[in-house]
Formats: structure tokens, C-alpha cells, sequence
């Protein structure tokens, strides 16, 4: 075989590989690798001063020394701020989006109420309920006298209160227990109804039904229908949304029609539970009697000694009404349900009442500041109107819902029971 290859007509003489040719040119050090002069100085140590003179920034300034940036002319660059927004623009990337309005111009209200509303000129859009809520928010930051509370309409329908339960206990049980029923259903009414005023949307209807039948079933069933009728209205509270009779955060929502079947519902349906025993109407009757005690006597200690504020949720109410009202309490207790029965039929009769006066001295107060703390958070001063003087139904039995169970299970534990 030819040593040599042929291309064409042209021979390839030798063959080259790169890489394996020597350098042309030889890179010595101190010399720029991109070409130019040579030098054969050698370079002074790094740790020797420079011998050349620094030439002058290319910035403009005069001196050849650092300054601090107080000392930079406005006009120079690096003092003009970066991404400088006029106020339109930056609301347009920064603002959010006002509360009250959508994308349609509709009103949008929040899901979750503010901490503390604002008065309807603080910059937003403001609408009827919100200008309400912050009128009701200031009124209730009144004085210790009751905040303005029209007394003589108070008393009058105070009076006519306390005389339709007595013609009820008077018929029996079966009134008692419409009465009852009728008053917790309204109380019911007006807590969704004021939820729903600040955004909230709970299954009203719903609800209200809750209410009404675990105070009938506690009578007609006892302890064991209360956890049933819990149950139903779990189960139909999901289905509510699921099947969208409303749809907006369900499960927000969900957490706020039961609790409203908790509070008015649950803590009400003791009710029942008493009238279900052949003492229920005097259990009953030394509940309420205690509630108004407490009423009465805090009311007008604070009106006349109150200086100290008991709690920020209830500016209104003082130390020195509380203990009057407690006082009441315990009093109301040993001189009148003492004679009635169950309270008033052994040799214990004095313990017994004691026990129930301490007992529903604490409960009445802790049921009154737990409703003004809900109202106070949903930015309201009253859950209702319909009791003139005294707001709504659950403005006026706000502590009784709490001396309810008190009652019942000081006279579980005292064994008044007849059944």
C-alpha cells in the first residue's frame, strides 16, 4: 500500500497532529496574555506600597479621597431612589383591596369582623351596617351608670317578665316549657341575626331549629336526646353547604351556627331537663330567682358606688357592681329560695340554699361577661331590640344561661330530685 494518500489530485505530504506543535511565541510572566509590549520589569511585592500616582476618578469628584454619602451631590445617581412610585401607582401595587367593595362594586362584607370597626369616614367605603355597628360600638363605652339605659321602661318591662313566668309556673310544666322554648328560639334569632350583620353567613334556619328541639327533647327524652339532637345538627350543618343553600367559607360558618346551638341551645336546654322532674318548676324558679338578684343588685351598686371598671369587654360594668350583685345573689338565695321547694324541705335546707348562693353568685357574673365579650367582638352594644330598656332576649338572660346547668347540677349533686 502507497505510502502516500491522494485527495483529488493534491498529495498529502505529512501528517500533523494538533497539540503536538511547538509554540510560537512564549507568554512570560508580567506580560499581558492579550497581547501588546513585554515587559522585563520585575513586579514589586504585594506588601510594598505602590511607587505609581492613583489617577483621578472618572466620577467627577475633585478629591481624591472616599466621602460618605451625606457628602454625594444630589444630582449624582446613586441618590436617586430606585423604583420611585407616585401615589397612585404605589396604591395600585400596594393598597388592598377596600373590604366593602368587589369586583363588581358590590358589597363584599369580610368574613372575619375586625378586631375594633372603624367609624364609617376612616377612608373606606362605608356602608348602613357598618355606620350602625360604630355608632352602637361608641355608646357602649358609656359611663358606670348603666350606660344610658332608659330605666322606667327597664322596670316596666321587667315587671311584666317576671309576672308572665309566674302565671307559667303557675299552670305547670307545659307552659313553662312553651314559654321557655319561645324565649330561647328568639334569643337564637337575634345571635344569627347579629353574626350575620358583620359578615358571617350561618345556617339561621337551622339553627334556630337546634335550639328549639333540644330544649323540647331534654324534657320529652332526658339527658340522652341532647347528644342526638347535637349529632342531627352536625350532619345537616355539612349538608347545608354541601348541597349550597349557602356556600361562602363553610367551614367558618359552620363553626358559628354551632356554636350559636351550643350557647343559646345547650346551656338553655337545662330548662327542660328541670321540668322533666316533678321538682323542675322550683329548680326552675330558684334559678331565676338568683339571676335577678344578681341583676338588681349589681345594677344598682354600680349606679351608686361604681368607680372601678371591672372588665375591658364591659366598660359599663364595675368591681364594686359586681360584688353587690353577688352579694344579691347569695342573699335572694338564703331568704327566698330557701322556703321554696326542693330547697326548703329538710334539716339542710340552709346548707343547701348557701351551696346554690355561692354557686350562682359565680355563674351569674361569668354569663354576663362572656355575652358582652361576643358582643363586644362582633362590635355590637345589643343582640336585640325587643325588650324595651333592656336590649334583646339575650341581653336579659345572658347570665341565666349559665345559672341554668349551676342549678341543675348543685341540686344533682345536693340529691333534690324527686324522680
Amino acid at each position: 500500500m502507497n505510502q502516500q494518500q491522494h485527495s483529488g489530485d493534491q498529495p498529502f505530504e505529512e501528517i500533523r497532529i494538533l497539540g503536538l506543535e511547538p509554540a510560537e511565541d512564549v507568554v512570560e510572566p508580567g506580560r499581558s496574555v492579550f497581547g501588546g509590549e513585554s515587559s522585563t520589569e520585575d513586579l514589586p511585592h504585594w506588601t510594598e506600597p505602590p511607587t505609581a500616582p492613583v489617577a483621578a476618578p472618572s466620577s467627577g469628584f475633585a478629591s481624591e479621597e472616599p466621602r460618605w454619602a451625606d457628602d454625594v451631590p444630589e444630582h449624582h445617581e446613586s441618590q436617586h431612589p430606585v423604583g420611585a412610585f407616585d401615589e397612585p401607582t404605589a396604591a395600585a401595587f400596594f393598597d388592598d383591596p377596600s373590604p366593602g367593595s368587589g369586583p363588581s362594586g358590590s358589597f363584599d362584607p369580610p368574613l372575619l369582623p375586625p378586631d375594633d370597626p372603624q367609624p364609617a369616614d376612616a377612608g373606606r367605603i362605608a356602608t348602613a351596617a357598618d355606620s350602625g355597628r360604630g355608632h352602637r360600638r361608641r355608646s357602649d363605652r358609656g359611663g358606670a351608670d348603666g350606660g344610658g339605659r332608659d330605666m322606667p321602661s327597664a322596670i316596666i318591662t321587667g315587671l311584666g317578665l317576671g309576672a308572665l313566668a309566674l302565671v307559667a309556673f303557675k299552670v305547670g310544666a307545659s307552659a313553662t316549657l312553651a314559654l321557655s322554648t319561645a324565649v330561647l328560639v328568639l334569643a337564637a334569632g337575634e345571635f344569627y341575626g347579629s353574626v350575620r350583620r358583620v359578615g358571617y353567613q350561618p345556617a339561621t334556619l337551622l339553627g334556630i331549629v337546634a335550639v328549639g328541639s333540644l330544649n323540647l327533647g331534654a324534657y320529652w327524652r332526658f339527658e340522652a336526646a341532647v347528644p342526638l339532637v347535637l349529632g342531627l345538627t352536625v350532619l345537616f350543618c355539612l349538608l347545608w353547604y354541601l348541597t349550597g343553600v349557602d356556600r361562602d367559607a363553610p367551614m367558618v360558618n359552620i363553626a358559628v351556627t354551632l356554636f350559636g346551638v351550643l350557647y343559646v341551645g345547650m346551656l338553655g336546654s337545662f330548662v327542660g331537663l328541670m321540668l322533666a322532674d316533678e321538682n323542675g318548676i322550683g329548680m326552675l324558679l330558684a334559678a331565676v330567682l338568683a339571676t335577678v338578684g344578681y341583676d338588681v343588685g349589681g345594677l344598682f351598686v354600680g349606679r351608686l358606688a361604681g368607680r372601678t371598671q371591672l372588665a375591658a369587654v364591659s366598660p359599663n360594668k364595675t368591681m364594686e357592681g359586681l360584688v353587690g350583685g353577688m352579694v344579691a345573689c347569695f342573699a335572694v338565695c338564703v331568704l327566698v329560695v330557701g322556703r321554696i321547694t326542693p330547697f326548703g324541705q329538710g334539716p339542710g335546707d340552709l346548707m343547701s340554699v348557701a351551696v346554690l348562693g355561692i354557686v350562682a353568685a359565680v355563674a351569674a357574673p361569668m354569663g354576663d361577661l362572656c355575652e358582652s365579650m361576643i358582643k363586644r367582638d362582633l362590635g355590637i352594644k345589643d343582640m336585640g331590640s325587643v325588650l324595651p330598656g333592656h336590649g334583646g332576649m339575650l341581653d336579659r338572660f345572658d347570665a341565666l344561661l349559665f345559672v341554668l346547668p349551676a342549678t341543675y347540677y348543685t341540686a344533682r349533686m345536693l340529691d333534690l330530685f324527686g324522680a
